[in-house]
């Protein structure tokens, strides 16, 4: 069931106060993700292994005022999980590395993805998102990139389901959710 604190306009005023500069592209890759999750990277564990080592290491060792979770579905289960924090709170990367390969793939299809982009198409037209309906007329199922330049920095990783017990779980014995 959906959090009713938690629609496409909450997700995208919070993605906007991170990222003020994002693009009508980088609102995409966000609807993407959290209809289908990471599924793309996750399917090939050892290159998923690497890359997150590789941007963990990049990391600055600095503290991070971002929460590590970010929800950007409206009923609550999919999420970002901001490595900057996880780092920040000593979080273990081998174990957030096999907590991440092991969650079960996302099953939502492709008229979930051109829902939520309606629904954001339409909130766009009313005015209730700073972006044009036009700028979001691109059809939802096209490829996604890498964000735009104007975007910023951003290091994270897709959480599939944080109502999940499991999940819970893991996320209190890495020390990410209470």
């Amino acid at each position: 069931m959906a959090n009713p604190k938690l629609d496409w306009r909450a997700i995208v005023a919070d993605e906007m106060l991170r990222h003020p500069n994002m693009t009508p592209a980088d609102l995409h890759k966000l609807v993407y993700q959290a209809v289908h999750g990471g599924n793309h990277l996750l399917c090939n564990p050892q290159r998923f292994r690497a890359a997150l080592r590789a941007e963990w290491n990049a990391l600055q060792g600095t503290a991070v005022r971002l929460d590590a979770l970010q929800c950007i579905h409206p009923n609550g289960k999919t999420a970002r999980l901001h490595l900057s924090p996880c780092k920040a709170r000593g979080c273990d990367i081998e174990a957030l590395t096999a907590f991440l390969i092991s969650q079960p793939h996302k099953t939502a299809g492709t008229e979930d993805l051109v829902a939520a982009w309606n629904e954001l198409r339409r909130l766009a037209g009313a005015g209730r998102i700073p972006f044009s309906e036009l700028a979001l007329s691109f059809s939802p199922d096209r490829e996604i990139g890498h964000h735009s330049a104007s975007y910023g920095s951003a290091s994270y990783r897709i959480v599939h389901d944080l109502t999940d017990p499991i999940t819970q779980e893991k996320l209190c014995q890495l020390g990410l959710q209470a």
